[in-house]
């Protein structure tokens, strides 16, 4: 259990991020797995923003010491016994809430199970018992509050998940994801009743869950405690994870200023605190100059045609190379890492690296018809398809020193690590010259 010094530290970090203090008085809040970590700095957040906190545990020692803190600290908090997995359970929590304090506006969906096993190691009940606390309980729940948000045409239903592959721990991803499916799901169903959801990914985060899954999953992955610990996932934290109760504020952020906003979607906790202005967005560099003018298309109007295909089709096949590059380079990295990168490639340029291979190569193909043909009428059909992301694939590479720098120092290694990325990112903006050249050959 964290200290009472600990537990304060979100109320301090939801005021630094400019709400009221009433900003949700009169709501009720019910945070599941409230007892400790991310779930018990969310439901202190909700109460310094005035709402009376249910703090829906388990375990009883830790929920009525997590009520008892959030109380000295001047908030609103009661403990209820809650086995999310069990509907009877479920059911006698709703009507606890009702009794004391009326029906749930806001549903924080944060209990959870992360056993850190391999799944040839894995038993058949403790797969079930994940996938019924993860994924059955976010049912369970969800559909317990629902009834009265509907005829309210009111409500928040904020469930966390983690889409990021990691080894060891397919049963807590696969609950994950699937409560993430069910939150756009739900989404749909509920959105016209005035009733938000939204699948929430506080991050790399520091919790007691997590420094205990770091015992099994640290040796596994060739890492100390220590250095499992010290992974960083954004340059506000560079040594080290998120701090519990800046997940907290980032959940109550979400909740009380965008929850309309990320309604059906997905959303993790930088995002959210960058948007408060309490991260500072991640760092992209100026844009390094263009590639040599003989390596470009000339974009003349001299119906030079074939100069233009030549050029375009050269470099699409240098921007294949460099995504084959990029391939082998995540496979380089430590294994519990690879995952998070590819994630991380997806979300920042808004394809995944085989999407992005497959559309390169039809881009190539398309480029040497043409060629072969001497004439084109129109932009290929493949380069209309990666035109709206080559910015973002651009703006990733420009971010790549910096992330680098979260795994090591070198300077030797950061220098060439530059070097690559400015080059990356002037090969796609000269594929970009080169293929609109094209609609003015």
């Amino acid at each position: 259990m964290q200290s009472s010094e600990k537990v304060t530290g979100s109320g301090r970090a939801v005021e630094s991020l400019g709400l009221r203090s009433d900003a949700l008085a009169g709501k009720v809040a019910v945070v599941t797995g409230a007892g400790d970590g991310i779930g018990l700095e969310t439901a202190h957040a909700l109460a310094w923003l005035g709402a009376a906190v249910v703090i829906a545990e388990i375990n009883a020692e830790t929920g009525i010491q997590a009520a008892e803190l959030i109380r000295s600290a001047g908030g609103r908090a009661y403990f209820i016994h809650t086995d999310v997995s069990n509907a009877g359970s479920v059911a006698d929590m709703l009507a606890g809430t009702h009794r004391s304090l009326g029906p749930v506006d806001i549903l924080v969906n944060n209990a959870v199970l992360c056993p850190p096993v391999a799944v040839l190691e894995m038993d058949e009940s403790l797969w079930d018992r994940v996938m019924a606390v993860n994924l059955k309980g976010t049912f369970l729940t969800s559909k317990a509050v629902l009834p009265d948000m509907i005829d309210r045409r009111s409500g928040i239903i904020v469930n966390m998940v983690s889409t990021d592959a990691m080894p060891y721990l397919s049963a807590y991803i696969a609950s994950k994801q699937g409560i993430a499916a069910f939150s756009q799901s739900l989404a749909g169903e509920v959105g016209e009743h005035g009733v938000h959801v939204i699948a929430f990914a506080p991050g790399f985060v520091d919790t007691p869950g997590l420094r205990g899954a770091a015992r099994g999953l640290a040796p596994r992955m060739g890492l100390s405690e220590e250095q499992f610990m010290k992974l960083s996932l954004h340059p506000a934290y560079p040594d080290s994870a998120m701090p519990a109760d800046h997940a907290g504020a980032a959940a109550a952020y979400l909740i009380t200023a965008l929850s309309e906003e990320y309604h059906g979607e997905l959303v993790n906790g930088y995002q959210v605190l960058e948007q408060a202005g309490f991260l500072q967005a991640q760092p992209v560099e100026d844009a390094p100059a263009a590639l040599p003018a003989d390596e470009q298309s000339s974009g003349r109007k001299d119906g030079d045609l074939l100069e233009s295909l030549n050029s375009a089709a050269g470099l699409s096949a240098r921007f294949i190379e460099m995504l084959v590059e990029t391939e082998e380079e995540l496979k380089r990295l430590p294994v519990f890492v690879r995952p998070l990168a590819r994630s991380g490639i997806k979300s920042k340029s808004g394809m995944s690296l085989q999407d992005w291979r497959r559309a390169a190569e039809s881009l190539k193909q398309q480029l040497e018809q043409a060629r072969g043909a001497g004439q084109i009428h129109a932009l290929p059909a493949a380069y209309r398809q990666m035109e709206a992301y080559l910015d973002r694939l651009a703006d990733y590479y420009r971010q790549v020193p910096a992330e680098t720098l979260r795994f090591t120092k070198d300077a030797d290694v950061i220098a060439q690590v530059q070097q690559v990325s400015q080059s990356r990112v002037a090969l796609i903006q000269s594929l970009k010259s080169a293929v609109r050249a094209l609609a003015q050959a």
